[in-house]
């Protein structure tokens, strides 16, 4: 019973530790990612990055095809 009486007061005190940790660290957010610039496409979303993935590999094999072309000797 001593046992699970210290078990539950540990878990006890460990989630309530997790709960501050968060409060006392900086408020301070950096991006995560670079400014967009004007030629550079839009930040990538968390939630879209298979999406992202599929059209920048949807690109590249656009661009691949294009420079075939022009490297053609026909």
């Amino acid at each position: 019973m001593k046992m699970f009486l210290l078990l539950a007061l540990s878990v006890i005190a460990l989630f309530v530790w997790q709960r501050q940790a968060p409060e006392s660290a900086p408020t301070a957010k950096t991006p995560l990612v670079a400014p967009a610039t004007a030629t550079a496409p839009r930040p990538v979303s968390e939630h879209n990055w298979a999406k992202h993935s599929l059209d920048r590999a949807h690109q590249v094999v656009g661009q691949v095809q294009q420079l075939r072309a022009e490297n053609d000797p026909r």
